[in-house]
């Protein structure tokens, strides 16, 4: 009995002391109070990783036995941010547990109040992606026409450019800031913004020019001063081309836009040019043998053109300062000239080779005259 009463005193003292532990002030909150806050907060997290779990895995059976796709767009778009509210909500929650002055309480809401702004402007974001993925990009990819395949990135650009555009307004309105006066703030600030970003907006009107004019489409090959390759990506301000050996180039849409553009994608065949050089020690039988030799070459190459306007021309064109000429023109299949052109180069070295035809190379004569 003594014992346990010395144990029932120990623990009231041990009560007593924690309670006037907990009672000490911080800031004008006691331990109590920073407890109850954090012990909601970390509810809230909990609570959010519950409803995480629940839409991965319950929501997700759900959806996968419907036949609608909206519903599996619903579950992608509020994931993540349904966390990120809980979290926020719960955080609010708590810090109604808490006694701070009123210039700070004023801070605190308008902080909460900016992140669900950023929240909202981000499922917004992931509304706008899910529905272009899952709708939009479905449709244009039954469609033959290439134009709403350049038109779609540059919707979703602009889709999320606003709805940023939207959120920074609302919280600067949130701040105290006029936004009526800031917009038309902008209009007297665009002629300065005007003058000091004239290359983006060349850029841009660049780019408006290749939508409407469509010299070429997101696929095509083409060739312009500064690149020869397949075009990737028409944005507001650049076009990336990837080139044959798989560099990627960034050109600005203005300098485009002002260049000779070939798109080689239109022309019904690849048109190769070749300039052969034959030794001048070189008989006009043994010429026109090689004539023949490369006529023979590209007709029974499966990829060269055959039939007119398409024919290929081969012709003794000129006298060079060390060769004798041989100008040859051939068509081949636009989407496979590459491998076509180097089975062409390997057969003629071959027949040339058997047929003893000696490719020229810079060579000099020298000729002593007896007096």
């Amino acid at each position: 009995m003594f014992l346990y009463c010395m144990a029932f005193n120990a623990f009231a003292v041990l009560l007593q002391l924690s309670a006037g532990f907990f009672e000490q002030q911080y800031f004008g909150n006691s331990l109590w109070q920073y407890l109850v806050f954090l012990a909601i907060v970390g509810v809230s997290v909990i609570a959010a990783k519950i409803a995480d779990y629940l839409l991965r895995n319950w929501g997700r059976k759900f959806a996968d036995k419907s036949a609608n796709k909206f519903d599996d767009l619903v579950l992608d778009v509020v994931e993540a941010p349904l966390v990120a509210a809980i979290v926020i909500a719960g955080i609010f929650f708590g810090y109604h547990f808490l006694t701070f002055p009123d210039a700070i309480d004023g801070v605190f809401v308008i902080v909460i109040q900016v992140l669900y702004i950023f929240v909202g402007a981000w499922l917004a974001i992931r509304f706008v992606d899910s529905l272009i993925v899952q709708y939009i990009e479905p449709l244009s990819s039954k469609t033959e026409s290439k134009l709403d395949d350049q038109l779609i990135p540059i919707l979703r650009k602009i889709a999320k450019a606003s709805i940023i555009i939207i959120s920074f307004i609302i919280i600067l309105s949130n701040f105290g800031y006029d936004v009526t006066a800031l917009i038309a703030g902008l209009g007297i600030g665009g002629l300065a913004v005007a003058f000091a970003a004239q290359a983006t907006i060349a850029d841009a009107f660049g780019g408006l020019s290749i939508f409407t004019s469509k010299p070429f489409l997101v696929g095509d090959i083409v060739k312009t001063p500064d690149a020869l390759g397949k075009v990737e990506e028409v944005g507001f301000r650049y076009t990336r081309i990837r080139t044959f050996d798989k560099r990627l180039l960034i050109i600005p849409n203005s300098k485009i836009a002002s260049s000779v553009i070939e798109n080689i994608s239109s022309e019904p065949a690849r048109r190769i040019q070749l300039h052969l050089g034959v030794t001048y020690d070189t008989p006009s039988k043994k010429l026109k043998q090689a004539k023949q030799i490369i006529l023979d070459v590209l007709a029974s190459n499966k990829g060269c053109m055959k039939d007119a306007p398409l024919a290929p021309t081969v012709t003794f064109s000129e006298f060079k300062d060390f060769s004798l000429n041989i100008w040859v023109i051939y068509f081949a299949d636009k989407d496979n000239w590459i491998p076509v052109q180097g089975e062409v180069n390997e057969s003629i070295k071959e027949k040339f080779e058997k047929a003893k035809i000696d490719f020229a190379f810079p060579t000099q004569t020298i000729h002593l005259a007896k007096k």
